[in-house]
């Protein structure tokens, strides 16, 4: 475990009370590392909370261990200060229920993940992959983060239900895993009852429990895996010019799109066609679709320009440069400073 952070939070005369709590060392280490100078109360020895106010920023942060192979994270914190933390792989399936952030996660060779906004992200950090979490000065981060393990699932839900194979406690593979999803309405509420729950205690605990159950049924109806065929969305002449529009709207807004349901809301038609239909038009998904035109604006800023890389990172849409080198290297295979070195790259 190499957590570090860049906060440079100060220290308080009041230091951090002891706890006992058993969570995982990542969830040990943000505590003793991001939150050094926190307010520590414990109502049990699986249950701690933290409250901070300081130069970094403020906020509240609940840890509650249900069982060794079941937590969560409620936070509610604002970042007046960028940071850094690296968080070691343990082989958890997360699932991140997000109201509101601005971070990005950088998964080594797995590619980095910018986080934006309101979604549900459910990925799986096996042991030896680290993640780098970069938190953007002024950004918030509103969310429950649930981590169970894969056994854990199976034991819940039972071994009839069938999950995506990365859930799956019987996946061969045992690989990395990273989607996104909306938010169920039913999400959001439960999201909200935790960040409010004012019980004490062990009420606190089986309340927590509850809701954390409850958000677990919401999000693994969203990845269940329908084998039975379905007929595809018909797609209607006015349906087609309205996604050539959504297109239209891409072409100029690529670094700061709107999302897939305020453009169905826009152009008046159902989420699910949409991106069916722009799939089916454009042979890529709109996300694909933004990256694309992201990273072909760059590499003409590179060549065009005297931009500073961060800039042209900025300019095409990504807060963080190592996202976008990243995401650069992936799709040309060499760094955006490798093509101003050798401008006549293939």
């Amino acid at each position: 475990m190499h957590d570090s952070s860049l906060m440079t939070a100060r220290q308080s005369e009041k230091q951090a009370e002891p706890c006992t709590i058993s969570l995982s060392s990542n969830a040990a280490s943000l505590r003793q590392n991001l939150f050094s100078d926190s307010r520590t109360r414990t109502d049990r020895d699986n249950v701690v909370r933290l409250s901070f106010d300081n130069s970094a920023g403020s906020g509240l942060l609940d840890f509650i261990e249900f069982n060794p192979d079941f937590n969560i994270i409620v936070s509610d914190c604002f970042w007046a200060q960028a940071g850094f933390i690296k968080y070691a792989g343990e082989g958890w399936v997360r699932f991140n229920f997000c109201i509101d952030a601005t971070a990005c996660f950088d998964f080594e060779d797995h590619g980095s993940f910018e986080l934006r906004g309101q979604e549900l992200r459910v990925f799986y950090q096996p042991e030896g992959v680290e993640c780098g979490h970069r938190i953007d000065a002024g950004g918030r981060s509103i969310c429950v983060t649930i981590s169970v393990k894969r056994p854990y699932l199976e034991t819940i839900i039972g071994k009839a239900l069938d999950l995506s194979p990365a859930l799956a406690s019987r996946d061969a593979t045992d690989g990395f895993f990273f989607k996104r999803y909306e938010l169920a309405p039913a999400s959001l509420r439960a999201v909200a009852d935790l960040l409010k729950m004012r019980h004490r205690g062990t009420l606190r605990l089986l309340y927590a429990k509850a809701k954390s159950e409850e958000l677990l049924v919401t999000a693994l109806s969203g990845v269940q895996i329908d084998d039975t065929p379905r007929a595809q969305p018909l797609l209607r002449s006015t349906d087609r010019q309205r996604i050539s529009e959504v297109r239209e709207i891409l072409d100029g807004q690529f670094a700061d799109p709107p999302s897939v349901s305020a453009l169905a809301r826009r152009f008046g038609i159902n989420r699910n066609k949409l991106a069916y239909g722009f799939r089916e038009m454009n042979n890529r998904s709109m996300g694909e679709y933004i990256c694309e035109k992201r990273l072909e604006t760059a590499w003409s800023l590179l060549l065009d320009t005297d931009m500073p890389v961060t800039l042209v990172a900025n300019e095409v849409g990504y807060a963080h440069v190592q996202s976008f080198s990243t995401a650069f290297r992936r799709r040309y295979g060499f760094s955006p400073r490798s093509l101003r070195h050798n401008p006549t790259a293939d």
